[in-house]
């Protein structure tokens, strides 16, 4: 077991000013907060967020702002945990700036980005997450308190082959899914031939 800190750097995501007024086309970086994750969270399976899924900003800060691309973000309040990969795309040519609604991990050579999301988001990780949360109405993680969390860290090897494993399981629960969908549409048009015959 290593602490969380040992293993990734980790600091807090951009603090807006103002109300971040999104762009449809034409920006010039890309923006993440915790509205976008959770969509994509509860449209998808995966926890992978394309850096081009996100919506554009046009921006004017520093560049010290930017997140990296094969960053892990965390949601630090509001009791939603759940971790997520920012995945690299060669057409992503424009920076990221990432809210300060999140802690941004950035992970040393010794554990994959991929696999740090992956173990954050399984159940023991939660639960403690949650416990390391602070505030009732509002639970808050601090990067201070997250520096101090135990991970199981395997060999690089074995960390790639739980990613190769867990996408797998990923497209099949999309597979499965979308036959859920499929199987469901063709009993609707079922169901209102039946409902015309009883006419």
């Amino acid at each position: 077991m290593k602490t969380l800190n040992s293993i990734a750097n980790i600091r807090t995501g951009y603090t807006f000013r103002e109300k971040v007024e999104e762009v449809a086309v034409g920006g010039n970086a890309y923006v993440v907060q915790i509205k976008d994750v959770r969509k994509i969270h509860q449209d998808g399976i995966s926890f992978n967020l394309p850096v081009v899924s996100l919506p554009q900003i046009n921006w004017t800060g520093k560049d010290n702002a930017f997140v990296s691309a094969g960053s892990v973000l965390l949601p630090a309040r509001g009791g939603y945990f759940k971790a997520s990969y920012l995945v690299p795309t060669d057409s992503a040519s424009m920076p990221v700036v990432v809210s300060s609604q999140f802690l941004v991990l950035t992970p040393t050579k010794h554990i994959l980005a991929e696999f740090l999301c992956w173990i954050l988001n399984q159940p023991a990780m939660q639960r403690a997450l949650i416990e390391s949360s602070q505030g009732t109405s509002m639970p808050m993680l601090r990067a201070e308190t997250l520096k101090k969390l135990k991970i199981a860290v395997p060999s690089l090897k074995t960390q790639q082959h739980i990613i190769e494993l867990n996408r797998l399981w990923e497209h099949e629960q999309q597979l499965t899914q979308a036959l859920l969908k499929n199987r469901e549409n063709m009993l609707q048009g079922v169901f209102q031939q039946l409902l015309k015959e009883t006419n």
